[in-house]
């Protein structure tokens, strides 16, 4: 039993309840824009990939004095990989990088069904230099 007038040490419930409250309310507050900086820095890091890519398919063009030929998404276009560094790969873990070489259009395309990435790279480099239409985010090279 405790002596009168002492205090008893430790935590109400109301007290853990409120502490678990605030803490819950600064979580949901704190995990979207969590996500929201992951989605833009992985936008970051393709942009990044593409600016490699263009300049692969300038120094190609220099050589060979023609761009590389289409290929498929994911797949490296012919004679391009010896202009690319070594292992760098059409492929991610959201995306396929796809170079495009037609009807009149010159670009990198990234192929991604997340919408919210897609968004941020044409947030990222500006809506100007993109063609977009469904899952395919085209970053214009050259138009012909």
């Amino acid at each position: 039993m405790s002596a009168p007038g002492s205090r008893r040490a430790g935590f109400t419930l109301v007290e853990l309840v409120l502490v678990v409250v605030i803490v819950s309310i600064l979580a949901g507050l704190a995990i979207p824009n969590f996500q929201n900086v992951v989605t833009k820095a992985r936008a970051a890091d393709l942009l990044g990939r593409i600016d490699v890519v263009e300049v692969a398919v300038q120094s190609y063009l220099g050589d060979n004095n023609s761009w590389p030929a289409e290929t498929g998404a994911g797949v490296v276009p012919t004679g391009l990989i010896n202009y690319l560094p070594e292992n760098f790969s059409f492929t991610g873990e959201e995306f396929q990088l796809d170079w495009e070489n037609g009807g009149g259009l010159i670009g990198v395309g990234i192929v991604t069904d997340n919408e919210l990435l897609g968004n941020a790279l044409v947030d990222l480099a500006g809506a100007g230099r993109w063609f977009v239409s469904g899952n395919r985010y085209v970053f214009i090279l050259e138009t012909g």
